[in-house]
């Protein structure tokens, strides 16, 4: 299993390049981009009067995806490539289309060419436009002038135009400069963004980009980025911070409303998160709040196995164990034919194993390889001394696994007699248990 610090590490990575992306002009020039979307970008207007004289549409794109999201003459603007611009108004280019409305980030709903000549900066273009009659929709001005001070982190003026903007932004521009305020992991600017609003409807992306923002933010202990959420009524992704066993935001997304197991879908939930890392308080609300002691449909592992495995590192503290059992927890489950009581064993805690066996049935004690498990509980390990070892030993016993009939192999057999030998105090258990 990949690491979370390596796991997040690719995402640092992956987050500065979309980040480097996603803060530059929609239009920025890319190799695979068509003949007219890379002369709009470029400002070529020899090649756009070119294009245009073989019958390239003037209020259509050539974008191999949606040419009808964004005029070439919005391109233009947002780019600003003032010359095209102005080409495209003198062949007769249609200043007055605007955006459709569809779930994207970008470009904003609802904007026309005005809305992007202020945003791309080209205010002989914006007046030219006005001047012929063209007004900009709804509060698309105020909202290209919000974009272009979140992106240049310019915080005293985000608060300004977003005390200005109240109500007025749309959901897109929200998402856009949360995610981008985010991804600059800058507190402050946050805040200023979130004080116009919050936003009220998910676009498409929302929930996987918020997510991995607040993950690379927790992964540099940006925890006031979460809490900046928090306080303005954003709810965060629970799972990050059931990971990072940030209780107090765990509880207060929880009071929002989240759901204790996670996102749908999702391959690991807060329960098997907040379990890996042992955070036990955590885990403790997330099972008060109704989370599935087994976990989600498409977890990759089981909370329990996960608790079980942590015993070596717990120092036999079975407490996650006692927790996931009393909420119901399957031990029928393995991973790589390892089971929970395999772990157990492994972690040198009695009492795991003694709260494991009280829940299997005669049939799965007896399909575990006993002379197995009474080996692995010898082998030499500073981390369970004798005395642990010989409790171990007795709670397998209580708990009614056998050697005999255990499918014994050499090296149990060995490690089992050489143990018996050296100590009575194992030999009387071994023995119990039916060992010759």
């Amino acid at each position: 299993m990949i690491s979370r610090s390596l796991r997040l590490l690719f995402r640092a990575v992956l987050g500065a390049a979309s980040l480097a992306a996603w803060t530059s002009h929609a239009t920025s020039v890319m190799p695979y981009r068509p003949p007219m979307m890379r002369a709009l970008a470029a400002d070529d207007v020899e090649t756009l009067r070119e294009l245009l004289k073989k019958g390239q549409s003037r209020n259509d794109t050539d974008d191999i995806h949606d040419p009808h999201l964004q005029s070439p003459l919005m391109v233009a603007c947002e780019a600003g490539s003032e010359k095209s611009a102005n080409l495209l108004l003198e062949v007769g280019a249609d200043p007055l289309l605007i955006v459709p409305r569809h779930d994207h980030y970008w470009p904003p709903p609802g904007w026309n060419a005005v809305c992007f000549a202020r945003y791309g900066k080209l205010k002989r273009v914006e007046a030219r436009l006005v001047s012929s009659g063209v007004s900009a929709p709804g509060s698309c001005l105020l909202e290209a002038d919000f974009l272009l001070a979140v992106q240049a982190r310019a915080t005293p003026q985000v608060a300004l135009l977003a005390r200005q903007g109240k109500g007025r932004i749309s959901d897109g521009i929200l998402q856009y400069t949360v995610l981008t305020a985010l991804a600059h992991k800058d507190t402050p600017l946050l805040q200023a963004v979130l004080s116009a609003g919050v936003p009220t409807q998910k676009t498409r992306g929302w929930d996987n980009q918020l997510q991995e923002s607040v993950e690379m933010a927790l992964y540099e202990r940006q925890v006031s980025l979460v809490d900046a959420l928090l306080d303005a009524g954003v709810r965060p992704p629970l799972t990050p911070l059931a990971e990072a066993g940030l209780l107090p935001q765990v509880t207060r997304t929880l009071e929002m409303g989240a759901s204790a197991n996670g996102r749908t879908g999702e391959s690991r939930g807060p329960l098997l998160r907040a379990t890996q890392n042992g955070h036990t308080e955590v885990v403790r609300v997330l099972l008060k709040a109704g989370a599935n002691a087994n976990g989600n449909r498409f977890d990759n592992d089981r909370p329990l196995l996960a608790a079980t495995e942590r015993l070596q590192k717990d120092k036999g503290n079975p407490e996650l164990v006692k927790l996931l059992l009393k909420a119901g927890a399957s031990t029928d489950v393995e991973r790589f034919n390892t089971t929970p009581l395999k772990f157990a064993v492994n972690g040198c805690s009695a009492e795991a194993v003694s709260l494991l066996l009280s829940k299997m049935t005669a049939q799965a004690i007896a399909s575990h390889p006993g002379g197995y498990l009474y080996a692995q509980a010898l082998r030499v390990d500073a981390a369970c001394p004798e005395a642990e070892a010989v409790r171990v030993l007795q709670a397998l016993l209580a708990g009614g696994v056998r050697i005999e009939g255990s499918g014994r192999n050499g090296m149990d057999t060995d490690l089992l007699r050489k143990q018996a030998d050296r100590s009575p105090a194992i030999a009387k258990v071994l023995k119990q248990a039916g060992f010759q």
